[in-house]
């Protein structure tokens, strides 16, 4: 039984991690033509406008999505689906109103206008994305996670490129977004509707919200967690664009998306596997610590060597590959890495809380490391006679985030743990 669960645990990773791989080598085969096309300053554009969408989208699912795995029955699981659907359209459609009354305020920066127009789309797509992902990751459909996972960065990276050459700005790179999101959900929609058809026979009249009313913790208590973390993210944006330069925000984006490549790659594959079988151990009443305790022993190998580099020649190889503009993102990547690291560990026994139905402690510990890195990236406003740089304030923040994250990955192991022996 043991080797049988390894053996499925190993396959669906490198199903999954073949897509992400092949998705991702094209990203980043051509992430030095657009660090050519774009400056760092359009770049922030680009990073304000992923950080709303995705702090809205989160919003738009209630963090329903979550809990598709869980249910026993499927007929449950897609009660779920439809009431997570349908909070996603009213929260679409609030947001376009809100949007397009803004729209008539006099903003001194014009490109406001045009995220704004874009924000609506971004929301709905990204919304059911993150559903039939997660539907998919209850049926096992792991090949339409890699499809999607391709179609994404296929679509972003050629589609930005070409607007690139088109001289589109700070517009294409938005675009080439959107249009990126919106060719991820095409593997989704037929199985939604194969779904949809399939459940007919299963409609009864209120069993979709008394279905979600069992696993209200999830917008009760997952959301507000998620939203204090992306709420962290919107900050540092904010932040950094009013006290220091926009193109601040562009090299920081970027250092921090290249940081997260490992994660990418193989972290976001390994925790959406682990997620499946965890929960289905969980079912059978089986301890998920010895899959928990391999699963970050694997992540730490696998996390060495690239963090290792950038962490030691950060600088030189950024304004190598992508050009000499982007040497301070490389010089912020070599400060973070160990920050990423830990986080590259904490990404998939992140869900752990979430299985073991823990959510409420997760959530103070989350709070903490919020405020943690609010307060060490103003380090520089509570004590200004210090004079710190962004990058001496980088360094803080690092520290500070690097001991929290390991802090997690042995807090979330005793939870295992602990389960195991109850």
């Amino acid at each position: 039984m043991l080797k049988r669960l390894k053996t499925d645990f190993v396959s669906s990773v490198l199903i999954l991690v073949s897509g992400t791989v092949f998705a991702q080598i094209i990203a980043y085969l051509l992430s030095p033509v657009i660090t050519r096309l774009y400056s760092p300053e359009e770049m922030s554009y680009l990073s304000l406008f992923s950080r709303i969408i995705t702090f809205l989208a989160v919003i738009a699912t209630a963090r329903f999505e979550l809990a598709f795995p869980l249910p026993k029955r499927e007929e449950h699981a897609f009660s779920l689906f439809k009431v997570s659907l349908r909070i996603t359209i009213i929260t679409t459609l609030a947001t376009a109103i809100f949007a397009l009354g803004l729209s008539f305020y006099p903003w001194q920066d014009a490109n406001i206008y045009f995220i704004l127009a874009l924000i609506p789309v971004g929301i709905f797509v990204l919304a059911f994305y993150n559903q039939g992902m997660n539907w998919a990751i209850r049926t096992k459909a792991f090949k339409s996670l890699s499809i999607s996972k391709v179609l994404s960065s296929s679509v972003n990276s050629l589609s930005t490129v070409g607007f690139g050459l088109l001289s589109f700005g700070y517009k294409g790179l938005i675009l080439g977004f959107v249009f990126g999101n919106l060719s991820s959900v095409l593997p989704f929609v037929k199985p939604f509707r194969k779904a949809q058809n399939k459940q007919k026979s299963f409609i009864l009249k209120g069993r979709d919200f008394a279905i979600a009313k069992h696993y209200l913790e999830f917008p009760m208590i997952n959301l507000p967690h998620v939203l204090i973390d992306l709420s962290k993210e919107l900050f540092i944006a904010f932040y950094l664009i009013y006290t220091f330069e926009k193109d601040v925000l562009g090299l920081y984006d970027f250092s921090f998306r290249m940081l997260k490549l490992p994660i990418s790659l193989i972290g976001i594959s390994i925790s959406q596997v682990f997620f499946n079988k965890a929960a289905g151990m969980i079912q059978e009443g089986k301890s998920i610590f010895p899959l928990a305790k391999k699963t970050i022993l694997t992540l730490l190998v696998l996390s060495v060597v690239p963090f290792g580099i950038l962490f030691y020649i950060g600088g030189d190889l950024f304004a190598f590959v992508f050009g000499e503009p982007w040497r301070e993102a490389g010089e912020f990547s070599e400060i973070m890495s160990p920050w990423l690291m830990m986080n590259f560990l904490v990404s998939p026994v992140s869900q752990i809380p979430i299985i073991l139905k823990k959510q409420r402690s997760f959530l103070f510990l989350s709070l903490f490391g919020t405020s943690l890195l609010i307060v060490s990236l103003l380090i520089g406003e509570i004590f200004p006679s210090w004079n710190l740089g962004f990058k001496d304030t980088l360094k803080i923040v690092s520290v500070g985030q690097f001991i929290f994250l390991t802090y997690v990955v042995f807090w979330t192991v005793w939870l295992t743990k602990k389960y195991s022996n109850d």
